[in-house]
């Protein structure tokens, strides 16, 4: 961007007509281009600069230093209008209109050719674009209804943008590297894989086994501090350098979740987040608390950092990763045997207006047992009875033993359970 006078602009499309016009053979050599409206005297092209306006593109340039006020430093761009028509003249004084229409032919063909124009007057590297304005002809004779002469053939040209010269800056905004330019290396976070470790005791064992999962499978955490099974690792790059955020992602919402201090979200490294999982969270424009379901979600990460500019403000850079499924479990908490091969399931969640009967599936072993409303459970069957409990009666044909119990909801199995069948 070099800056320029509308002198300079004007001088030099007329330059670009002229040759046009010398090189056809077709015109006397004293036939000029002239940067006004032709009376009926004067013989050749006028290319009139009649109006001009400020580039709204350009208006909020930002000034190079702190100069006060920043808009003295700035350049003034403008969009140029120019009138281009011409004038032909014999020895009676008569107008010679073909000759017009042929010089016309010669000027608009030289514009068009030269749409673009990448121009150095002065050592300066200007870069125009010249455009034929499209005019009604009723719009066109309004341009000579005020003048002195009859309405001409003309053409109307817009030229953008010209940049004037600004005031002579006193202060400097610094190396790039250092203000005002901003350069992130380490580029947007992005997840790649989620895991986290159940633990459960098989029977007959007396110690523990813990599993992975990849990608994660968690139950909401119920006591301080949280069951292992809760905490899930978020894997990937370039999760530190800002404030972090979790938002999460169900189809069930209208809008993304956004955890509380209560989710303890920690940053192991920059390629490791850990996050506790919660019952609730909270929808992050709607500030609506949501549950946190059993069911299928997707995690994003949300990495605020803040810069100042050159003009001494902050401006804030938000990089948002993409999203990565993990599922939320069902949370068994406890299993009472009710004597007669019935049974009662605790769980953190059974009712709630986002489930419906279908949601909730039991098996044991293999077996499915089937929703009722029956105040009395026949073998086979389960019956949903607060919003965190299940009763069911263990069907025919199971052997007496140990059998894995098995809650799905929402498509999410529980974590590994057993029965005792007597």
């Amino acid at each position: 961007m070099e800056y320029t006078s509308l002198k300079e602009i004007t001088e030099t499309i007329i330059a670009i007509i002229q040759k046009a016009v010398d090189d056809t053979g077709n015109w006397p050599p004293t036939l000029k281009v002239l940067p006004e409206l032709l009376r009926d005297q004067h013989s050749g092209i006028g290319f009139y600069l009649f109006h001009t306006q400020e580039s709204s593109h350009y208006k909020n340039f930002p000034a190079p230093g702190k100069d006060i006020p920043p808009v003295n430093y700035t350049p003034m761009a403008l969009n140029l209008f120019y009138q281009l028509s011409a004038n032909s003249t014999n020895q009676n004084n008569e107008e010679d209109a073909y000759d017009e229409q042929n010089l016309m032919s010669v000027a608009m063909k030289a514009l068009h050719d030269h749409s673009e124009i990448k121009i150095t007057p002065s050592g300066k590297k200007i870069n125009l674009k010249v455009t034929l304005q499209t005019l009604s002809p009723s719009e066109s004779v309004q341009y000579w209804a005020a003048a002195e002469s009859p309405v001409r053939l003309s053409a109307y040209y817009e030229v953008s943008a010209v940049f004037l010269e600004p005031e002579k800056q006193l202060s400097y905004a610094g190396r790039v590297l250092s203000y005002g330019n901003f350069i992130f290396t380490r580029g947007a976070p992005q997840i790649t894989s989620s895991e986290n470790t159940i633990e459960y005791t098989l029977p007959g064992e007396l110690m523990a086994r813990q599993v992975k999962i990849q990608p994660a499978q968690a139950p909401p955490a119920f006591v301080a501090p949280a069951p292992i099974g809760s905490v899930v690792s978020f894997f990937g790059t370039s999760f530190n350098g800002g404030t972090i955020q979790l938002l999460l992602i169900s189809p069930l919402w209208s809008e993304p979740a956004v955890t509380d201090v209560s989710w303890l979200l920690t940053l192991v490294s920059e390629n490791q987040l850990n996050i506790t999982v919660q019952p609730t969270a909270v929808l992050k424009t709607a500030l609506t608390p949501v549950d946190i379901i059993p069911g299928l979600y997707a995690a994003q990460l949300s990495i605020t950092e803040q810069k100042t500019l050159p003009n001494g403000t902050i401006k804030t850079f938000n990089h948002v990763s993409n999203q990565f499924p993990f599922s939320v479990m069902p949370r068994i908490s406890l299993i009472t045997d009710l004597g007669g091969g019935a049974f009662r399931v605790t769980c953190n969640i059974f009712q709630n207006p986002d489930l419906v009967d279908d949601d909730i599936l039991v098996y044991i072993g293999e077996t499915k047992l089937i929703l009722s409303a029956a105040v009395t459970l026949s073998q086979g069957q389960f019956k949903i009875s607060s919003a965190t409990t299940i009763e069911l009666q263990v069907p025919t044909g199971i052997p007496a033993g140990q059998a894995p119990l098995r809650i799905m909801i929402r498509g999410i199995e529980s974590e590994p359970n057993w029965i005792t069948i007597t």
